[in-house]
């Protein structure tokens, strides 16, 4: 599954929607994810994904193409640290 697969998988299920009703492109504010629930999907992708978003990552991530973009740099840099 792709990072953005994973992030509007996660998003569906904390908005109680289908996965396509989220377009990759639609900004988080579009999709019905205030600033409260965005908190709480970045706590939950860290969770099951066992990455950390930085503070300039929070603040850059407008869209699902954002956070998934973030989500697999994170990904990638955590499997090439050594």
């Amino acid at each position: 599954m792709s990072a953005a697969e994973v992030v509007k998988q996660l998003a569906a299920e904390r908005l109680n929607v289908s996965v396509a009703q989220l377009d990759a492109a639609t900004t988080l504010r579009e999709a019905g994810i205030d600033s409260l629930a965005a908190i709480d999907l970045v706590v939950t992708i860290e969770d099951r994904l066992d990455i950390r978003f930085g503070e300039s990552d929070l603040e850059a991530m407008r869209s699902f193409d954002d956070v998934a973009a973030t989500v697999e740099r994170l990904l990638a840099a955590k499997h090439a640290a050594p």
